[in-house]
């Protein structure tokens, strides 16, 4: 090999590194902004890890239910319990309905984990115990 093309490859390489890095991130980017929360919980919503990378990109139960629905929010995957735990997608997530309009502003809980449940408390509810407290 020339001597200027050895002098190249480690930044060919790094190049290459660097766009297939940042493909995978805007594709789950793209993929978290089709829920209608991902705020908490980002990547572990639908992947075994909460920062997925080429060697460790598994998906838990929600991440493959949600594939298996074609990629998309909607009533079906709603109303799916991918985890087991007893409580419906919708619910966890916050878009009971699967309408993509959430009740609320962060996830409940995580629908692909079974051991994280919903707080039987909605952010309203939460602010009225609190507003009793503060007085």
């Amino acid at each position: 090999m020339k001597p200027e093309l050895k002098k190249r490859a480690p930044v060919v390489f790094l190049l290459c590194i660097s766009l297939f890095a940042a493909g995978t991130i805007l594709s789950t980017e793209e993929f978290m902004n089709k829920l209608p929360v991902h705020e908490r919980f980002r990547c572990a919503l639908c992947h075994t890890t909460s920062l997925p990378d080429p060697s460790n990109k598994g998906l838990n139960t929600f991440g493959t239910d949600f594939v298996g629905n074609g990629a998309k929010w909607d009533q079906t995957l709603a109303n799916l319990d991918s985890d087991g735990d007893g409580y419906k997608n919708g619910l966890e997530i916050g878009d009971e309905d699967g309408d993509g309009t959430p009740s609320v502003t962060r996830e409940r809980s995580n629908p692909g984990d079974p051991l994280g449940t919903p707080s039987s408390l909605d952010e309203h509810t939460w602010g009225v115990i609190k507003k009793l407290f503060e007085e």
